[in-house]
């Protein structure tokens, strides 16, 4: 039995030894199969994505149509011929030339312009008149044309008349009284008949005129604010006021007098002011014009 048993394993020893190259040779078949496969699937991956990128391509689609069309040339629907094409021909400017025809006094001669054709001639039906015909181009130098032209009379000046401005009459009997010249921007203090002094002034300008007439200040502030439409101003010195709100006052906030710049009242510099402030009362004559 030991016979037996041991002859048994070894019988199983051998088969084992027998099956086990077999199986090695098995697998390595297996791998190296697996290899190729690969292989040429992954070429056909490869080959796939070639084909579907050239056929979406735009330069592979501009390639085929340009091979279609340079196959199929268009067909013409139109006959092909010749076009003259215009010619410029600059405009021909005729020559002028200048004719002196004399007139009535053989001293003097007019200078008219005649159109000449360049193989022309020109006549006029004058027998006793000559024609000359100035050269059309430029004189060479050292030539000079003179002409001869009528004196023209001198006009005679006449001063425009002068209408002088009327005094209006004074209160007299050494009355005191302020007269208004809007068109010289002056200011006259006057005793009567006598000038006392002048005073240079800004009146309204066109926009707002001063009030023209005659007047008598009605009221006398030594200082108040004035205002208006677009201005305030505070503690104006020196007021007379002879027609509403239009007076006579000293000012600050400008120095540019002798030309219109107020709202309508005559003002004065405050030191002008000041004097004739001391020197009117409520009640004197205020003239103004122009």
């Amino acid at each position: 039995m030991n016979n037996q048993f041991s002859n048994s394993q070894g019988g199983n020893q051998l088969r084992n030894q027998n099956q086990a190259p077999s199986q090695k040779r098995g697998g390595k078949k297996k791998r190296n199969l697996i290899l190729p496969i690969l292989l040429i699937a992954v070429g056909c991956v490869v080959f796939v994505f070639a084909a579907w990128s050239a056929v979406t391509s735009p330069v592979f689609a501009s390639i085929l149509n340009r091979s279609s069309v340079s196959a199929n040339p268009p067909h013409q629907s139109f006959a092909q011929f010749e076009l003259a094409k215009p010619t410029y021909t600059p405009a021909f400017s005729e020559p002028v030339a200048q004719v002196i025809v004399p007139t009535s006094t053989p001293t003097q001669f007019v200078e008219q312009q005649v159109f000449v054709p360049p193989t022309a001639t020109i006549e006029i039906p004058t027998a006793t008149q000559e024609i000359v015909i100035l050269p059309t181009e430029p004189p060479s130098e050292g030539v000079a044309y003179a002409e001869i032209v009528p004196d023209t009379p001198t006009p005679i000046y006449v001063a425009p008349t002068a209408v002088a401005y009327q005094q209006p009459a004074s209160p007299g009997n050494g009355v005191r009284w302020f007269d208004v010249d809007l068109s010289d921007q002056r200011m006259y203090a006057y005793e009567g008949d006598t000038l006392v002094r002048t005073f240079v002034v800004s009146t309204g300008t066109w926009q707002t005129p001063t009030i023209k007439g005659r007047f008598k200040v009605w009221i006398k502030l030594r200082s108040a604010p004035m205002s208006g439409p677009g201005y305030y101003l505070p503690d104006v010195p020196y007021i007379m006021y002879f027609s509403g709100d239009y007076g006579i006052h000293g000012t600050y906030w400008h120095n540019n007098f002798g030309v219109p710049m107020s709202h309508g009242c005559v003002n004065l510099s405050i030191p002008d002011a000041e004097w004739a402030y001391n020197f009117a009362v409520v009640g004197t004559v205020v003239n103004v014009h122009d």
